[in-house]
């Protein structure tokens, strides 16, 4: 008989994370020998998590905050999405060796084609935000060929840092920043093809006062990474406007998918997932 393998993922704070109930479903679905648990590792006891990790054969885990950065000195190899990313979200073990990767990027581009139907070529977005998440948006929006991206961060020097960094990973597309500033942000939205809100606005049905979505194209996008609430004030306004809506959890879904397939070698059975997501995202 053999035996259980484990999964995971690392955080501090961890038991808001619906990722166990995602893989664990999926998991017990399609009869893997694995189990899937949640860590609670402070950035103290990182390296200590590390060393039990190979020492208790853990196949790989998943990576949250604050540790997507930290994570990167004890990893025998780090993939070049990651690299370029500057974060890993996904780590495989293979006997001592630990391989870094980051599905955000491209889960958060399958999950926006296909529940959207947006194509990124030659298109505009605006992004709400400059963060490890904005992180992989904006570098999974620049490979699919986006024409152009504005970046907006409160502090706007590490807009601009993301700006000047992937601006010259990502030549193909011009990247800038611009002030976080609404009456600014309203007068750029008639030109966005696709908002994007990586930022913690919409969490508690928290809002941003003063956007004018009135004013986007009846063709545009928006998306907002936060997903609890499903439908934050953003999306519920963009609704209202009949455009298109992106919500978070189809990012979290397919980032999942990928790392599992990093894990098993096989894709995971997507229905089961998202129903298991969906119901947890109730409960939580």
């Amino acid at each position: 008989m053999k035996t259980i393998q484990l999964l995971g993922i690392i955080g501090d704070p961890i038991a808001h994370s619906l990722s166990p109930a995602m893989h664990n479903a999926v998991l017990r679905k399609g009869g893997f020998r694995y189990f899937y648990l949640p860590f609670h590792v402070t950035p103290q006891k990182l390296k200590d998590f590390i060393r039990d990790a190979v020492i208790l054969h853990l196949k790989g885990f998943n990576v949250t905050i604050p540790h997507k950065e930290a994570v990167w000195q004890y990893l025998s190899w780090i993939s070049p999405e990651a690299k370029a990313i500057g974060a890993v979200n996904t780590v495989v073990v293979s006997g001592r060796r630990l391989k870094g990767y980051n599905t955000d990027a491209g889960g958060y581009l399958r999950s926006l084609t296909e529940e959207t139907g947006f194509r990124p070529r030659e298109k505009t977005a605006l992004v709400l935000g400059a963060g490890g998440a904005s992180r992989a948006v904006v570098y999974a929006l620049a490979k699919a060929g986006l024409k152009e991206i504005a970046v907006a961060n409160r502090t706007r020097a590490r807009a601009r840092k993301l700006a000047r960094e992937f601006g010259k990973k990502l030549r193909k597309t011009r990247i800038v920043d611009v002030p976080f500033d609404v009456s600014l942000i309203n007068r750029l939205l008639p030109d966005v093809d696709l908002l994007v809100n990586t930022t913690s606005v919409g969490m508690n049905r928290s809002a941003f006062r003063g956007l004018r979505l009135d004013s986007l194209k009846k063709s545009a996008v928006v998306s907002d990474l936060v997903y609890k609430p499903r439908f934050t004030p953003l999306l519920r306004a963009a609704k209202r406007r009949r455009l298109k809506v992106h919500t978070g959890d189809g990012m979290l879904l397919h980032q999942g998918a990928q790392a599992f397939r990093l894990w098993t070698g096989r894709r995971p059975d997507l229905r089961t997932m998202k129903k298991a997501l969906l119901q947890a995202l109730k409960l939580k």
